[in-house]
């Protein structure tokens, strides 16, 4: 039985893309392009009303040391891109973490400051 189930608890990560009013696309896995471009898991959120698209990328860095000897670090960062002008920004998963505002290429700002409107999570 598939059961739906909107009292689970969230990640701080969600709980901020909500706040920033982005939206759920969907959740896509890149396989390996060779030793050196790792698989990569990528989740995407969408604001569709400012025109912004968000990824939450997870993959592996990888390095080498002295002896050749590779290494996989699992890492995550967030790549936000702008629909109308197709520039993108690559931050990492704490830096994200620290905006309080997204303005798109049209100057529009979200959430609005002198918004009344919060998106939140309802709880259960």
């Amino acid at each position: 039985m598939t059961v739906l189930d909107f009292t689970k608890k969230t990640t701080p990560v969600i709980n901020k893309l909500i706040k920033l009013g982005f939206h759920y696309e969907s959740t896509d896995k890149a396989e390996a392009e060779g030793i050196r471009n790792p698989p990569q898991l990528i989740t995407t959120w969408e604001n569709v009303m400012n025109g912004v698209i968000l990824k939450i990328i997870n993959t592996d860095a990888v390095s080498y040391d002295e002896n050749g000897v590779l290494h996989q670090t699992p890492t995550e960062y967030v790549t936000i891109t702008d629909d109308c002008t197709n520039i993108s920004v690559t931050i990492s998963v704490e830096e994200f973490m620290e905006l309080e505002r997204i303005t798109n290429s049209k100057g529009t700002t979200f959430p609005p400051e002198t918004s009344t409107v919060s998106y939140e999570r309802i709880p259960a």
